[in-house]
């Protein structure tokens, strides 16, 4: 018995995955420069906690990570950044906050992978990350407007006392 095996392709390549997040806005695109200037920052400063424990969703995903982007050295003193530290570590611990943590803070890739770890979608991963940017934004926004709205007061009141 002659029997020939004809050696074929078994089966199609895997899909290359495009990991490249979706087309930002203008304000989108200064926000994540902000969060990422953010992310140095408090690298810097070390004000952020210790790394996430290994038995967490964090933690198991920080095996694989994105690189910091350059010029992530000594960050500045910007009152900017203070208040939207002040804004991030106010939010509640909700699924919003650990989408960006995920993408910030432990630099998880492949998205797709990470999403599909919380049990969402990619294009729902980035809009979620997108809603919170905008949102520590404003809360940052108003942080900064009130401490300015109480230095002028303290200003007032000073010049009040010598006078």
């Amino acid at each position: 018995m002659n029997t020939t095996v004809e050696l074929g392709r078994i089966a199609a390549p895997a899909p290359i995955e495009d990991d490249t997040p979706p087309e930002l806005s203008d304000l989108d695109r200064d926000l994540d420069v902000l969060c990422e200037q953010w992310v140095a920052w408090c690298r810097t400063r070390r004000l952020y906690g210790p790394a996430p424990l290994s038995g967490t969703v964090l933690g198991r995903l920080s095996g694989s990570t994105r690189p910091l982007r350059p010029g992530a050295g000594d960050a500045i003193s910007s009152a900017a950044l203070s208040a939207f530290h002040i804004a991030y570590t106010c939010q509640p611990q909700a699924l919003d906050k650990q989408v960006f943590d995920l993408y910030y803070l432990v630099r998880a890739k492949p998205i797709k992978s990470v999403a599909g770890s919380i049990g969402i979608s990619r294009a729902h991963f980035y809009r979620i990350l997108g809603e919170f940017r905008r949102r520590v934004h404003s809360a940052a926004q108003a942080i900064e407007l009130e401490n300015q709205q109480e230095l002028a007061e303290l200003v007032r009141r000073r010049q009040q006392r010598a006078a």
